[in-house]
């Protein structure tokens, strides 16, 4: 009498097996991730340490073959429904955000750029890994994928999981993705546990492994790329990623400090050096013309520009228009030099001089000359009074004038008060003075007010 129930307590667990299957693809909010295939991984493993050497280098989960040039992956399908929007197409295995993502990585983000860069591809920087970087730099990388629970899958270009709602113009295409390298401590790769954890995204993520080659927030992945297929949960995939190289095999990256002094005749000299060694030296046509030769031979341009402090304001925001012009069309602006500025700070809108509207209210560095010829100096301070009738606050300034640069630090945080998070700073000057009259200022509060943009009076 008993055997009955038995059999259908087994009937009734298999039958809810499927179910639970399904139910743990559900991933809705963050969750830890637990491998599926594990003999299938162990497999896969074993069969590439057999064949390890030091042109054949193996980690868990991820090997790369130094004489062709490729890396291959394991990762493992979330199994997200199609039409859902993901954040990232991989995350490493510590990540939470599953929920978030098409698959999850064996290797661990770290693995995986030592394997790229054994191949000989140096990692490049993620969005934000130093100051003013908006773009993520490095080399770029074509993904394929395949399935290895599917025989004789074959790979097919890993963007056929993506839908993109612009797709004459898709973020993620035949330009492959960019090598950044992940956010590392030392030796030590912080996107290994540090969340997202992103191998690569479908964002700009500071600490991701690979990036799109584009500006792209967080926000506009929504309503614009979503999962193409349903992937089953667990399902085993093989990633594969070689080096996009242009038409002459070399690097594409090509980092450059772009270094503008005035010449006498009025016009500019520009020294384009990269690495320490001077590649061009001309006026800026043939400069720009240089570098438009660069650019159609493939090289992929991260320039920083560097301005004499010497060139009057005036001349050198007409230095700074031409780049900022040029920044995503042939050339992508990438940080700023040291004691220097980055170029679109020299190119404020003329509509933040109106002190109405502006929330918050910058620090304002304000320069004019005196009648012996002297710099007058004075930081100001424009209080808000929220408590005031109706939307916007009252406005109070309030002038500090000063003689000494060294003063100033002490000054901005008196005028400020120390629960002032402003990082602000507008600095006004005459046209025709020199970088050289404010740039002290600027130096000596960079990191307290790291973002700056000038004025011509």
């Amino acid at each position: 009498m008993k055997t009955p129930k038995i059999s259908a307590a087994i009937i009734s667990l298999s039958c809810l097996l499927p179910v639970i299957a399904v139910l743990g693809s559900e991933f809705t909010s963050p969750d830890e991730w637990h491998m599926v295939n594990t003999n299938a991984v162990n497999k896969w493993f074993a069969e590439r340490q057999s064949q390890a050497s030091t042109s054949f280098r193996v980690w868990r989960g991820v090997a790369a073959d130094v004489a062709r040039r490729e890396v291959r992956l394991l990762a493992e399908a979330v199994g997200r429904r199609s039409g859902i929007t993901a954040e990232f197409l991989l995350i490493g295995p510590n990540s939470d955000r599953a929920y978030e993502a098409a698959a999850v990585t064996v290797a661990l983000p770290g693995d995986i750029v030592r394997a790229v860069e054994s191949i000989g591809v140096k990692r490049g920087g993620g969005v934000g890994s130093r100051d003013f970087r908006f773009w993520p730099v490095g080399e770029r990388m074509s993904v394929s994928v395949r399935r290895l629970d599917v025989e004789g899958d074959v790979e097919r270009p890993v963007q056929s999981l993506i839908s993109d709602q612009e797709p004459d113009e898709p973020l993620l295409g035949e330009g492959g993705v960019v090598f950044t390298g992940g956010s590392w401590e030392g030796d030590v790769c912080r996107t290994d546990t540090q969340m997202p954890c992103s191998v690569m995204s479908l964002y700009n993520d500071k600490g991701s492994v690979f990036d799109l080659p584009f500006q792209v927030g967080q926000g506009e992945v929504y309503g614009r790329l979503s999962l193409a297929e349903t992937l089953p949960y667990g399902a085993l995939l093989e990633v594969v990623i070689r080096p996009l190289l242009p038409a002459d095999g070399l690097p594409r990256v090509l980092p450059l400090s772009l270094e503008v002094a005035l010449q006498a005749g009025g016009g500019f000299t520009v020294a384009c050096v990269s690495g320490g060694k001077e590649l061009k030296k001309g006026d800026l046509p043939e400069a720009l013309l240089w570098l438009k030769e660069q650019h159609g031979a493939g090289r992929e341009l991260f320039v920083t520009l560097a301005i004499d402090e010497a060139v009057p304001l005036k001349r050198a925001v007409e230095v700074a228009r031409v780049f900022v012009m040029l920044d995503g069309a042939g050339l992508k602006l990438d940080g700023k030099p040291d004691g220097g500025l980055y170029p679109r700070a020299l190119t404020p809108l003329e509509q933040w001089r109106e002190r109405e509207g502006r929330v918050p209210q910058p620090y304002e560095l304000h320069l004019r000359l005196d009648a012996g010829g002297g710099w007058q100096k004075k930081l100001v301070f424009i209080e808000e009074d929220w408590t005031v009738p109706g939307l916007d606050p009252a406005l109070t300034p309030r002038e500090y004038p000063f003689e000494e640069w060294k003063q100033l630090p002490e000054l901005v945080k008196k005028a400020g008060g120390p629960e002032c998070k402003v990082r602000m700073l507008f600095v006004y000057a005459p046209a025709d003075a020199p970088m050289s009259a404010f740039m002290p200022g600027v130096n000596v509060l960079a990191e307290r007010l790291p973002l700056v943009y000038v004025f011509s009076e």
